[in-house]
């Protein structure tokens, strides 16, 4: 009922019982605050058991799998969250940061999962890396907005 936090976003998860639908649970990253846009891309596996949630406007300066998330020092980096659903009851399993972090990359703006959940695709519109190919060079940004695609 707290609508404090404008535009921070949030996930529903809805399930369908005896021909009726209904909200099993309503998500937030772990870090929220106002602009996050969590939920701005979501993707569920086959089974309905694995979620992943992007925040395109987070701005944590963390990096990699569960890193610091110290808010508001990379503005609009992006990040993105791993669920899981067990017996009904969801929970984080993962915070992702791009492994070379950078303000305005937009990370989780598109994220993709495959059908046995075991494989993730995340998208950064807005990286600025000159990388070419597969595992290129992150570090130098001169290239404007050419973007890139994470995979865990």
């Amino acid at each position: 009922a707290d609508n404090s936090a404008v535009d921070a976003g949030a996930v529903y998860v809805f399930v369908r019982i005896d021909g009726n639908w209904q909200q099993q649970v309503y998500l937030k990253g772990d870090n929220t605050t106002e602009l996050d846009g969590f939920g701005v891309s979501v993707n569920l596996s086959a089974d309905g058991n694995t979620l992943v949630a992007g925040a395109s406007g987070e701005s944590s300066a963390g990096r990699g799998i569960n890193g610091a998330q110290l808010q508001g020092i990379a503005v609009n980096s992006g990040a993105a969250y791993i669920y899981s659903r067990s017996f009904g009851n969801w929970q984080q399993l993962a915070y992702l940061k791009a492994s070379n972090t950078d303000e305005n990359d937009r990370f989780g703006s598109a994220v993709g999962l495959s059908s046995d959940g075991k494989t993730l695709a995340v998208g950064a519109p807005f990286e600025n890396s000159v990388a070419m190919g597969v595992n290129g060079n992150q570090v130098d940004n001169a290239t404007t907005s050419s973007g890139a695609v994470y995979l865990y």
